[in-house]
């Protein structure tokens, strides 16, 4: 079977405080793991792009048509502020979130993830 293509547009939220986006990273790490969270076909289309340049400013979360789709199932409404194509993504974001491939996190742990890059 060959691989699914890779998202071409993203959704861009925006978060005043990094605390509040590594809330919603942790939320939605733990809601793709349960079974309420959709089954491997959904997950593995799934990606969440990050911007976070220190933990005293504000975050850029960037999800995949389906990473939106989860964030609504389980959190709506999801404030999106506008849509970007992959080659927009800045060149500073990288990926938190892979469906299929990343677990379920604490608060602790994205909080962590979303700083250290």
């Amino acid at each position: 079977m060959p691989p699914k293509p890779r998202p071409t547009k993203f959704h861009v939220m925006e978060f005043a405080h990094h605390d509040e986006a590594a809330a919603f990273v942790a939320a939605l790490s733990r809601f793709l793991e349960s079974p309420a969270g959709g089954g491997p076909s959904r997950r593995s289309s799934i990606e969440v792009w990050a911007r976070s340049a220190v933990a005293s400013e504000g975050v850029r979360l960037f999800l995949s048509d389906n990473a939106l789709k989860a964030a609504r199932t389980a959190f709506a409404p999801v404030p999106i502020v506008r849509t970007v194509k992959r080659g927009s993504l800045p060149d500073e974001s990288f990926l938190i979130i892979e469906g299929g491939v990343t677990p379920a996190w604490g608060l602790a742990e994205a909080s962590t993830r979303l700083a250290r890059q």
